[in-house]
């Protein structure tokens, strides 16, 4: 371990936050100290971070951490009731991750997926936020149907970029 820090500390919340406050506090700290974002610098306080995170981001660690350092644990807090909307996707027959990216933006444009993170969101959608994600799933045995829709929107023909151009006056 590189801190033996509180994790409470670490994220800086109180004893009582939820599972929600506790992530939110989590990533709120993770975009300030990232080593992607400020460098080497940050590497210690990404540690010491994740380690914090991994400690509180579920109630079976959460209370394993409390039981292992004295102090009383808050299994009756409403952080013990977060975790309940993963329980009910598990429970659907669902990975919990299936539409984790949330509700579709709007303006849809082609098929819509049917799994994945991105669960209800149309390729166009995807691909104005997330064009790595299609390029990804092109090579994957899921993304085989689908995969002639993705290549027109993550590598457009020549031909047709170049026709849809105004052309110039010389």
């Amino acid at each position: 371990m590189s801190d033996a820090r509180d994790p409470y500390e670490v994220l800086g919340i109180p004893r009582t936050a939820s599972t929600k406050q506790i992530r939110s506090a989590y990533v709120e700290r993770a975009r300030h100290a990232h080593p992607d974002i400020v460098g080497r610098r940050g590497l210690h306080t990404m540690r010491s971070l994740n380690e914090a995170w991994d400690k509180l981001k579920d109630d079976a660690r959460r209370a394993a951490w409390h039981a292992s350092n004295g102090t009383p644990s808050i299994a009756g807090s409403e952080g013990a009731a977060a975790p309940a909307p993963r329980a009910a996707k598990a429970a659907s027959g669902r990975p919990f991750w299936y539409g984790a990216h949330g509700p579709p933006p709007g303006r849809p444009s082609g098929p819509v997926l049917d799994f994945g993170i991105f669960e209800g969101w149309s390729l166009g959608e995807i691909a104005r936020l997330d064009r790595g994600y299609l390029m990804w799933l092109r090579d994957r045995p899921e993304g085989s149907q689908l995969r002639a829709e993705i290549a027109t929107l993550v590598e457009p023909s020549t031909e047709q970029s170049t026709s849809s151009r105004p052309k110039r006056r010389r």
